[in-house]
């Protein structure tokens, strides 16, 4: 069995943004559609 590590706390991370999302970016099931997902990280 393996072990995740402990999730951390916010204050770990130096930078938190929030990302907002149009309808047409989620699928029914509420997950960001892939093309979408990679788009925010490729510039």
């Amino acid at each position: 069995m393996s072990h995740r590590p402990a999730a951390q706390a916010r204050q770990t991370y130096p930078h938190i943004s929030r990302l907002t999302t149009r309808w047409m970016d989620n699928d029914v099931y509420g997950h960001i559609n892939n093309v979408v997902y990679y788009s925010f990280f490729v510039a």
